[in-house]
């Protein structure tokens, strides 16, 4: 499991050197929910608080994204896209669906199928981050 993330890591780091895995999941997580809550945003993209919270602040600062304060619970952080973000994301995206296609490519859809399964099962979606 390390090597085939290391190589994922690698290729990813090499054609898009300018944003990290998680912060696509994140532009993705938005651009799905816009408006998401800070705290479910951590949980569809799985990321733990505190880094969410210190990832937010760069990428609120690069432009990509705006926290508004929910009017209704001013604890709230609610969170969009910015044209930036957006038009960061059509152009990453195709590039990370590459890379994940390069690496699966090896498997037959079959295998692949599997993979998945058995990697929902050690990390389902649902489960909380701390």
């Amino acid at each position: 499991m390390r090597r085939a993330m290391q190589e994922h890591t690698s290729s990813w780091q090499s054609r898009l050197p300018h944003l990290t895995k998680p912060q696509y999941a994140v532009l993705n997580a938005i651009r799905a929910n816009p408006g998401i809550e800070q705290a479910q945003l951590g949980q569809r993209a799985a990321i733990d608080k505190a880094t969410l919270a210190s990832l937010l602040v760069r990428m609120e600062q690069r432009g990509l994204v705006h926290r508004t304060v929910d009017d209704a619970d001013r604890r709230r952080r609610l969170l969009r896209l910015t044209p930036i973000g957006e038009a960061e994301l059509r152009v990453v995206e195709p590039i990370a669906d590459r890379v994940d296609i390069e690496l699966l490519d090896r498997l037959t859809p079959a295998e692949r199928a599997e993979l998945l399964r058995l990697l929902d099962k050690l990390a389902p979606r649902d489960r909380q981050v701390n």
